[in-house]
């Protein structure tokens, strides 16, 4: 559920390619980190990249569930590969929060990470 929440809201954000329409939705977004014009630069291309992750995991996770309800249908049931395709899914997904977390922490000053830290639940690959 969280996965939606935050794809829609980081959609909202590139709905509109206005650079204004853009800022706006940043500084709602994460109003609370008082970022400058080039945090807010460099924190847009971090979503943007975040968000066609978030879109290739979706993908990747539909792929998966199909390839899982195949073995599962089989006449008998590999518990490797459904262990193994259930590890491909977690790696991917913490790639994608650790390279999010890592790009952020680098902008971010020491202050706003303290603010940052309170949401970080909300940035969770699920």
């Amino acid at each position: 559920m969280r996965f939606l929440v935050i794809f829609l809201l980081i959609a909202k954000i590139y709905a509109d390619d206005h650079e204004l329409h853009s800022k706006h939705h940043i500084y709602k977004e994460l109003s609370h980190l008082d970022l400058t014009k080039e945090q807010q630069h460099r924190v847009k291309k971090i979503l943007k990249i975040y968000r066609k992750e978030l879109k290739e995991y979706k993908e990747l996770e539909e792929d998966i569930e199909d390839k899982r309800k195949d073995i599962f249908l089989q006449k008998s049931f590999d518990l490797e590969k459904i262990n193994s395709l259930n590890q491909q899914l977690d790696r991917e997904a913490h790639g994608i929060e650790n390279r999010f977390l890592q790009k952020m922490h680098f902008v971010l000053t020491p202050q706003q990470r303290k603010k940052f830290v309170h949401y970080f639940d909300d940035w969770e690959v699920e």
